[in-house]
């Protein structure tokens, strides 16, 4: 294959305002699903090349405070000319930058345009000693994860292309619920800023962008190839179409020695078990009586339900199905399994054990969400074989002290990494952004995120092929490994294009179904 490349200079206002073309190497461009700053660049441009001759006096310092659109070109012999791709919009990132006027070069390190945010190039808040992102305006309204994201944007930064998602909720979003729309609209709140944020003079928008992503598991934030601003959650590529199959992937493979298998065993996590802080609650009820399947509590003073309120009681016997709660001679409200309209299960409140629920008004009127006990607790389990007659939840349930109803046993069938290949490996996930966890479901979710996150990503292999400049990450291709008689699907995470050698080396790992709650 024969590739070009070439760069555009980009000024604040977005114009275009020099190219630097005809440019046979540029060194490395690499993509990183794991990282904010997703594209970086490393290379040196020998300018006497270029289509637009560059006189030796321009000084670096000139170009210091531009932006470099990147592109690769392909030659089709179909078309008789280069086929474009565009690969990302970088700022100069490198503090040893130098300029050499003898070869008429520029060796430098470019990172795209997330470095004007997290402190690379840009991105320190001012203004006031405290900064703080409400979940309510000026009027008392909602304001939504996607509304504080934006307003950060435009007050904070000078970005106005933006493609943000709006994210929220576990059940709220299309991906993990085929009745979404039903439940937002029983659950209105679904997407709002849970607690306001607050932040001290000189931290970062990219600091105040993270806590915003690690709101809810599985969101990732970063810049795509079109200098978009972007925040959704992390695709799962189950119906996602394959971008390269296998035949085309063994034709450019580099050599008998292009492939290489990684088993990261030390870090494989097989049980993930997540904590979360003691609930501040906000009424204890010091009786509870049961009659049928109606437990009634009593609260001196509470004569009006509050949506929020968080209260504690002790059940005197187990629930029934379709379990209700009354405050005084308040209405009698539906005990929900939270962000659901689903009854709590038979069994779930036992009788001298404290239960927690949360008062919410939804456009259906108040409910109580269950919310567990005093702290949330969840476990993940790795394992290919749900039937188990020892690895069961009931096992689990007793060796880590966690109700069965806040454990998942995440099915993989064959998996290297399963309990049952590798034993009990845990991982305990508390403190920090752990503790902003407010109930069983949220630990529960959290807990199935991280236990993938530590088991299936490390089930990865590194191929060397021909360079492939439209590839990205977070996209589904299939490939046979060299040992393997079948093929199978991966997720790419990096992809690492060197233009001198002109390959590319990318980095994959077993693409496996998610198995939502």
């Amino acid at each position: 294959m024969q590739y070009n490349y070439r760069l555009f200079v980009i000024d604040s206002g977005g114009n275009v305002i020099d190219e630097l073309s005809g440019l046979q190497a540029i060194g490395s461009y690499s993509i990183n699903a794991d990282s904010k700053i997703r594209r970086t660049a490393s290379f040196t441009m020998y300018l006497n090349n270029s289509s637009r001759q560059i006189p030796v006096e321009k000084k670096l310092y000139e170009w210091i405070g531009f932006s470099f659109q990147l592109q690769i070109g392909i030659y089709s012999l179909r078309e008789d000319s280069f086929r474009w791709y565009d690969c990302g919009y970088y700022l100069i990132s490198d503090a040893n930058t130098s300029y050499n006027s003898v070869e008429n070069s520029i060796t430098t390190a470019l990172s795209d345009w997330y470095a004007r945010l997290d402190g690379t190039r840009n991105g320190q808040s001012g203004g006031a000693p405290v900064i703080t992102l409400p979940n309510l305006d000026a009027a008392g309204r909602p304001v939504t994860i996607k509304q504080a994201t934006e307003n950060l944007l435009r007050g904070e930064t000078d970005i106005r292309s933006y493609i943000i998602e709006d994210v929220g909720q576990f059940y709220g979003m299309p991906q993990n619920n085929p009745d979404y729309l039903q439940y937002r609209a029983e659950n209105p709140l679904w997407n709002q800023l849970p607690y306001d944020l607050e932040y001290e003079a000189g931290c970062t928008v990219g600091d105040i962008f993270s806590e915003l992503c690690d709101l809810y598991p599985n969101c990732q934030m970063f810049f795509d190839i079109y200098g978009n601003f972007c925040f959704s959650l992390i695709p799962s590529c189950a119906h996602d179409r394959v971008i390269l199959d296998d035949s085309f992937l063994q034709e450019i493979l580099t050599g008998s020695d292009a492939e290489s298998v990684t088993y990261d065993i030390e870090a494989v996590k097989n049980i993930t078990e997540v904590f979360s802080v003691s609930y501040d609650i906000d009424r204890i009820s010091p009786s509870c009586t049961t009659s049928a399947n109606l437990y009634t509590l009593s609260l001196d003073g509470y004569d009006s339900y509050r949506s929020g309120d968080i209260v504690a009681f002790t059940p005197n016997t187990g629930n029934g199905s379709g379990m209700r709660l009354r405050i005084n001679s308040l209405n009698a409200l539906p005990i929900y399994r939270e962000y659901t309209t689903d009854y709590v299960a038979p069994g779930l409140l036992q009788a001298n054990k404290t239960c927690i629920v949360r008062l919410k008004n939804t456009n259906g009127g108040f409910v109580a969400y269950y919310l567990g006990q005093y702290q949330p607790h969840a476990l993940c389990v790795l394992t290919d074989n749900p039937a188990d007659k020892t690895y069961t939840k009931a096992y689990f349930s007793r060796k880590y002290n966690c109700p069965e109803d806040n454990i998942l046993l995440r099915v993989e069938e064959g998996s290297p990494f399963a309990v049952q290949k590798l034993g009990e490996i845990l991982d305990v996930k508390c403190g920090d952004e752990f503790e902003n966890i407010l109930s069983d479901s949220v630990a529960l979710e959290t807990a199935v995120y991280y236990n993938r996150k530590s088991s299936s990503m490390h089930d990865t292999i590194t191929i060397s092929t021909k360079m492939i400049p439209f590839l990205d990450v977070n996209e589904k291709i299939e490939y046979r490994k060299q040992q393997d008689d079948k093929t199978a699907c991966y997720i790419v995470r990096s992809i690492t294009n060197n233009t001198d050698s002109k390959t590319s080396s990318i980095t994959m790992n077993r693409f496996y179904p998610l198995y939502y709650i």
